[in-house]
Formats: C-alpha cells, sequence, structure tokens
C-alpha cells in the first residue's frame, strides 16, 4: 500500500483533549487540513479546541465527549463518529496509568485502567477495522502503546501489562490482514513531557533526556502511521535501550529501571492519571 495521506480526510483520535492526542491533533489540523473527530471524557476542553482548530485553519471538527472505561460510551464513539461522515484513519490514544507500588493500587482503578487501555481499545479496533475495509480508501489504525510494552517497568507494572498487551494484539492482528486495504500501526513512546507527566512523582524527570517533547513525539507518531509502520518507537535513547536489552539481561534492565523509578517516588505514592 502506498503511504498515508491525510490531507482533507477525517481522522479520530481519542484522548484528543490533553498531552499527545491534543499534539496531534493541532498537527493534523495546521499541516494536514484534516478534519478531525476529537474524543475524550471533557467537553469542554474538545469544544475548546473545536473553536480554536476550526477558527484557525478552516477545518471540520466533531466532539464526541465519552469515558471509554464505559462500554456504552465506547460503542456510541464508533456509531456518531460514522454516522457524521466517512472516517479514514483513527488514532487510539486514550490511556490511564498507575505510578507506584502496584499493591497500593485500588481495585476499581485496575479495572478502569484494564477497561481504558485494553477492553476499549480492542473493542474500538474490532468496530474500525471492518468498518476501513469495507470503505477501501486505505484507511489505517493507529494504537499508541509504550515502551513499557515492550520492557517490564516496577511501579507502573499493571499499565506495563496493559501496554504489552496491546502491542503484541496489534502486531499480530496487522498480519492477519497482510495484503488487506488497511493498516495496524502500534506507536511505542518512552516518557513524553506532558500535564500528565508534570503533575505526577514523574516530574521527577523533567529536563531530562528521559522525557521527549510532546510536539515531536506526535510529528514521529504520525510519521510511522502515515509509513504504516508496523511499530515505531521514537528517540534515539528509546531505541538505545531496547538495543540494550539484547545485549544484558533482562533481569538487569528490570533492576535499572525499579532503581530509577524507586527515586521518584521519594515525593510521595504514585497514583492514576488519565490521558
Amino acid at each position: 500500500m502506498q503511504a498515508m495521506n491525510f490531507t482533507s480526510r477525517r481522522i479520530l483520535i481519542t484522548g484528543a483533549s490533553s498531552g499527545l492526542g491534543l499534539a496531534m491533533a493541532k498537527l493534523l489540523a495546521n499541516r494536514d487540513q484534516a478534519d478531525l473527530v476529537l474524543v475524550a471524557r471533557r467537553l469542554d476542553r474538545l469544544n475548546e479546541l473545536k473553536a480554536e482548530l476550526e477558527g484557525s485553519t478552516g477545518i471540520s471538527c466533531q466532539v464526541i465527549a465519552a469515558d471509554l472505561a464505559k462500554p456504552q460510551d465506547v460503542e456510541r464513539v464508533f456509531t456518531e463518529a460514522t454516522a457524521a461522515g466517512e472516517i479514514f484513519g483513527v488514532i487510539l490514544n486514550a490511556g490511564v496509568t498507575h505510578f507506584g507500588n502496584h499493591l497500593d493500587m485500588e481495585w476499581s482503578a485496575f479495572e478502569a485502567m484494564l477497561a481504558t487501555n485494553v477492553t476499549s481499545v480492542v473493542r474500538l479496533v474490532s468496530l474500525f477495522t471492518p468498518y476501513l475495509l469495507e470503505k477501501g480508501q486505505g484507511g489505517g489504525v493507529m494504537l499508541v502503546s509504550s515502551m513499557a510494552g515492550l520492557l517490564p517497568v516496577p511501579f507502573q507494572s499493571a499499565y506495563a501489562g496493559t501496554k504489552a498487551f496491546i502491542t503484541n494484539f496489534a502486531q499480530s492482528l496487522a498480519e492477519e490482514l497482510r495484503g488487506q486495504p488497511v493498516s495496524i500501526t502500534v506507536f511505542s513512546p518512552g516518557g513524553i513531557d506532558t500535564a500528565m507527566t508534570r503533575d505526577s512523582q514523574l516530574r521527577y524527570f523533567e529536563n531530562t533526556a528521559l522525557l521527549q517533547d510532546v510536539d515531536s513525539c506526535a510529528r514521529d507518531g504520525l510519521e510511522a502511521m502515515r509509513r504504516r509502520d508496523g511499530i515505531a518507537v521514537p528517540g534515539l535513547l528509546n531505541r538505545a535501550q531496547l538495543f540494550a536489552t539484547r545485549l544484558a539481561p533482562r533481569k538487569l534492565i528490570t533492576f535499572i529501571t525499579g532503581t530509577t523509578y524507586r527515586k521518584a517516588l521519594k515525593a510521595g505514592n504514585g497514583q492514576e492519571k488519565t490521558a
């Protein structure tokens, strides 16, 4: 398949009101003149973004306020988005994390994480992929995973588990769809400098090479989707870490990561943050 062209296409983005999703939305609007379907929990922020992008770029934005931890909201996202116009690309970016000791995590918080990071993603992929195949326009889906889906991350244990599922699910599905007019891309960034990071103990890593600038990360992600990469890891440091795991014992990599994260936790207990 040829590389994707987002110009004047409708692209759906979950987690669009902040962080990486927000950066991708702005880039698609300003650079590609793509029309957008913006999905997030906070309607006020979505409406502000819609007014900003439509006013400055002339594109069209549809907003859908939805909590992807709720199955009925997941179904509604697909129904409302496809009823309003043809979707060409889907970016599944919404996610929740817990930074802290796993045993301190409330079970209800884990259930919400599982629903948001895994169940809603699989359901939306299962809805949108047949839709894109039926349209036959060569569209695609990008699942935003994480380096935590490729390497063990102590103190983000449940989050790492959900992202490992997403990574393997997407790569496996992509092979099943080989030769068909749709692409599945896994985008696996490391730490990103966002409000979610700055408002948690992860701010320990601010102004270090461990956090990538959100705008450059958004560009990397969209370029990976455009090229139809099977999996993409942005940033030289992240790719170096992956290479190191081929040379060093996995247990050692886990120990180093855990030691680093313990230092970040000295400021207090980890907490859930939603993207």
